[in-house]
């Protein structure tokens, strides 16, 4: 098992102690743990909603190491939707540090503040980590360090990409167990929910099904309310979500 404070990481010990550990905070506390040991002295989490961006106000956000003031700051959804750094790092598809980030694209007004409060917050220098899941939940993960040339250890950065990756797979499928428990539909709400994404309108639902309109329009509330939506977007965007449709 990891022990904080052991610099000797050993990645294979690490690996089979994420896939036994069986709920997410575990996972992070075991991830917090290793970054830690390795020098880092912030850490971040943005567990993203599917089809989302990882600055979204639906965002499960974990963070340790920064000041509350900061927090306080970048917990405000419309703040946070201005940070460039994560999109980018995530289109790029590799870890990146967050000035090679900055530089990367031309930044508005708006972002350009944004990274001034950065600076302001002396969280100039750090790196970003893209983390791809199964069925498109992604994540993405960011490190300070106290000494800023721990930065352009490739070997150090390599493990904290590795073993964040492995951790946040392991949490996307604690995930994907617990949704499937959560949202059922039977084998007719299947076909209803396809057919919404499809385009379909209620009466042409009925068609394709062979069953009557009020049948129809009953099988549509019902995947509304499993779904916990209100229109047919919602419905099918939720579906997305949840891995339940594919397109």
């Amino acid at each position: 098992m990891f022990v904080p404070g052991q610099h000797n990481i050993q990645v294979e010990e690490i690996l089979s102690e994420i896939a036994r550990l069986g709920n997410v905070p575990d996972i992070l506390r075991l991830m917090e743990k290793i970054c830690t040991d390795l020098g880092a002295d912030r850490f971040s989490y943005h567990l993203t909603p599917k089809l989302r961006s990882q600055t979204d106000r639906a965002i499960h956000l974990v963070a340790k190491g920064f000041s509350r003031e900061w927090l306080t700051l970048y917990e405000q959804a419309d703040f946070r939707k201005h940070d460039p750094i994560p999109d980018i790092i995530m289109q790029r598809g590799e870890p990146m540090l967050w000035q090679g980030a900055i530089i990367f694209r031309r930044l508005n007004a708006q972002e350009q503040a944004f990274v001034q409060q950065l600076d302001a917050h002396g969280l100039r220098d750090g790196i970003g980590i893209p983390l791809f899941g199964p069925k498109g939940r992604n994540a993405y993960s960011a490190f300070t360090f106290e000494q800023a040339d721990m930065l352009q250890d490739s070997q150090k950065i390599a493990t904290i990409a590795a073993l964040s990756s492995a951790a946040h797979v392991r949490i996307c499928n604690i995930l994907e167990h617990k949704d499937k428990n959560t949202v059922q539909l039977s084998e007719r709400e299947s076909q209803v929910i396809q057919l919404i994404a499809n385009g379909r309108s209620n009466r042409a639902i009925a068609s394709d099904l062979n069953i009557g309109g009020a049948t129809a329009d009953t099988y549509v509330r019902r995947v509304f309310a499993k779904l916990d939506v209100s229109d047919r977007i919602g419905a099918s965007i939720r579906a997305l979500e949840l891995g339940i449709l594919r397109l």
